[in-house]
């Protein structure tokens, strides 16, 4: 008779964690080092995509994200067709801050009882959207039951010549550091859809909403910042500003000063600001979900990127520098330099595991 099978591993293997307070980032970082890469692995886990050799100068970008609804989104005010759209742009954003054009996904899709075949059409509608708009092929996946609501997980796959791939390491003291677009406006939309009270003019309401709910890739910039060859370093804005630029840091073994006055602010999210009563710095450091690119760049190739990036129509502007590491990350606001704090999402801190 044959005796179940057992793993006896070594008691030092193992430590007792409370994800709480291991937080997010930690747990990455503690199921790296466990994970050794293999053939052909350029960069593994760490950065917004796997970077993987793909021969002739070329590398195959992977990256995947799970959406879960009540953590991730809520359907109160989540069109099906929103869902869509979002869950595959966050995952093409993440192709785009490496410099790379997304090519392939796969999808996998979780559903609870009581979905209708009309809701799964409007999902379809806005990935299919989505697709057209970056070139994204859908290649394969899964279906499955999904008991405590809908789970959405997409993996995306890119390409992008080896030597132009720009990774979260690499920025250098003395860099300027730079991001497209405005910040704010998506955690400005969810604010307003947690809160539908608060008065506003329609057209504020309708531009924070979009923002949220249907996010925008930067994939045009990014190609054109990483074809430049000028780009340290560079990751999209997911988790929030205050987190995402110490991503940065932490990867590069450096500082930084962020200047509240050079952080860009749309008038449209100011004014919502205003109606809410919050101040609008918070939704731009801590709000997450932008995903602009934020990049550092040589202070003497400053200039050659801004006017690349004018002509392609991108915003962009120039928020702080990159120090010494023992400096830390500091907000400047005036003559007042404060310790900057990362405080954007974290899916385990503070929740209680």
């Amino acid at each position: 008779m044959l005796e179940p099978l057992t793993y006896r591993l070594p008691i030092t293997s193992f430590r007792m964690m409370d994800l709480n307070k291991l937080g997010e980032f930690d747990l990455i970082d503690l199921i790296a080092q466990r994970t050794p890469g293999g053939p052909g692995v350029l960069r593994g886990i760490g950065d917004d995509a796997a970077v993987l050799n793909a021969g002739n100068g070329q590398v195959c970008l992977w990256t995947v994200d799970t959406l879960l609804e009540g953590i991730h989104f809520d359907l109160a005010y989540y069109g099906p067709d929103d869902l869509g759209v979002k869950s595959l742009a966050v995952n093409v954003s993440d192709i785009a801050a490496m410099g790379g054009r997304p090519l392939y996904a796969l999808l996998s899709l979780g559903l609870p009882s009581g979905v209708r075949e009309d809701q799964v059409r409007l999902f379809m509608a806005g990935w299919d959207e989505t697709a057209r708009a970056y070139n994204v092929s859908l290649v394969g996946g899964d279906t499955v039951y999904s008991p405590q609501g809908w789970t959405v997980t997409v993996t995306v796959m890119g390409t992008c010549p080896k030597d132009r791939v720009v990774y979260r390491a690499g920025a250098r003291v003395g860099d300027f550091i730079y991001v497209t677009g405005n910040l704010g406006s998506s955690a400005a939309g969810l604010y307003l859809l947690q809160h539908p009270a608060i008065t506003c003019p329609e057209h504020v309401r309708l531009a924070v909403r979009q923002a949220h709910l249907r996010p925008v890739a930067r994939v045009t910039a990014a190609v054109s910042l990483a074809e430049s060859r000028l780009v340290t370093a560079m990751i999209d804005i997911s988790d929030g500003l205050s987190s995402d630029v110490g991503h940065i840091c932490t990867a590069s073994g450096v500082g930084c000063e962020i200047y509240a006055s050079h952080l860009p602010v749309s008038e449209t999210v100011r004014e919502c600001a205003r109606y809410a009563q919050v101040d609008p710095l918070e939704w731009v450091l801590n709000g997450g979900e932008d995903y602009e690119l934020l990049f550092t760049v040589r202070p003497d190739a400053a200039q050659e990127i801004e006017e690349r990036l004018a002509v392609i129509g991108e915003q962009v502007s120039c928020i702080g520098r990159i120090t010494p590491l023992g400096d830390g990350m500091r907000l400047v606001k005036g003559d007042d330099k404060t310790p900057l704090l990362p405080r954007g999402y974290d899916h385990f801190k503070g929740r209680g595991l």
